[in-house]
């Protein structure tokens, strides 16, 4: 709801100011063509032109935004120091001055972004928990496959998830954009059980908020996972020899259903698993309840947020969550937020990585 308050807001405000790169209809007509392209290109995504325009538009709305933002910004200042109305022809300049540079902004960050949002980087970390025993898992979330995603990166990532071998493969949320059907006619089915069978013990994943926007056009994310290799949790908890791991259902998704998410409380490990590590699954990293009471969980890992993606959302990002990124604390627990392994929108990363997470879970000697 708030994105889509933003994107309207976005919407009004830019073509507000992009009518001024000309006066009378022209400007109008010049505006109302770009800020329309963004929303008619997001309701036909699912064709690879109308995907690629939408993300070089989404690009070109949050550069334009920012840069009218600040325009009004010193419009306002100059006008509480000098007292009179700007001249009309310095706004039609300043607009046309303004339009160029977002574009030429957006056309560099899309040269430089798709690359960065290409070449995943493999991240390793070691965790100490209360186990007896080592083990590993792969953590990764938000590949977002839609018609941009590259199929040669998903088979990169099956190939990385081979080599390592882990223990547990952990998938965080928002697998794509499209329905199973596609996914199927895509011949994505055959490289997940691939990606599934690399884990020596299990596949586990949890579904994010795009999966509730793919459900809504009749996709069942949950069953085309678990034809094709992978335990899905929501609102569930499964334990292996090394941990176990809890998944928690989206809060979208939730919403979505009208169902209230349970109590963690609920999903606690059973009594004779109490001395396995716990593990959590939670999509979008707002933590866990304020009044959970008992143990908590030993480690989290979320994703979502992809860090922002590109400026300005990778400043603005850690103004929305306590931990936007990387490896801190929420509620006690320790907590993993990934960047994702791809992008939603513009497949474009400017200031932030797309990323998978190596990590080893060791004995905590204390």
């Amino acid at each position: 709801m708030i994105f889509l308050f933003i994107l309207i807001f976005g919407v009004l405000f830019l073509f507000m100011n992009v009518r001024n790169v000309s006066p009378g209809i022209k400007g109008s007509i010049i505006a109302g063509i770009s800020v329309v392209i963004l929303p008619v290109c997001f309701l036909l995504r699912t064709s690879y032109f109308a995907s690629l325009c939408m993300s070089f538009f989404a690009v070109w709305l949050c550069e334009a935004l920012l840069l009218y933002i600040l325009w009004w910004i010193a419009r306002g200042i100059r006008r509480a120091v000098v007292k009179k109305p700007i001249d009309r022809r310095l706004v039609i300049s300043v607009s046309r001055l303004l339009l160029f540079v977002s574009v030429v902004i957006t056309i560099v960050f899309v040269a430089i972004g798709v690359g960065n949002n290409e070449n995943f980087k493999v991240r390793e970390f070691k965790v100490a928990l209360p186990t007896e025993h080592e083990f590993t898992a792969v953590f990764f979330s938000d590949l977002h496959i839609d018609p941009l995603f590259k199929r040669e990166k998903m088979e990169r990532i099956v190939h990385v998830c081979d080599s390592l071998r882990p223990d547990l493969v952990l998938f965080g949320g928002d697998f794509s954009d499209v329905t199973d059907s596609t996914l199927s006619a895509w011949e994505y089915d055959f490289l997940v059980q691939k990606l599934a069978a690399t884990a020596r013990m299990a596949a586990i994943a949890i579904d994010g908020n795009h999966e509730g926007i793919v459900e809504r056009e009749g996709s069942d994310y949950k069953k085309w996972m678990q034809d094709n290799g992978f335990v899905v949790l929501e609102d569930s908890t499964v334990c292996t020899p090394f941990a176990c791991v809890t998944g928690r259902i989206d809060h979208s998704v939730a919403r979505m259903r009208d169902v209230e998410r349970k109590p963690l409380l609920d999903l606690r490990p059973p009594t004779n698993e109490a001395k396995l590590p716990w593990l959590l699954l939670d999509h979008q990293p707002r933590g866990i309840e304020e009044d959970h009471p008992g143990r908590r969980p030993d480690f989290a890992m979320s994703g979502h947020t992809h860090n922002g993606q590109f400026f300005p959302g990778t400043v603005i990002i850690n103004w929305v969550w306590r931990l936007a990124y990387g490896l801190g604390e929420l509620d006690q627990v320790k907590w993993l937020v990934s960047s994702g392994v791809d992008s939603w929108g513009p497949p474009v990363r400017v200031g932030s990585d797309t990323e998978l997470w190596f990590l080893r879970f060791v004995p905590d000697k204390l």
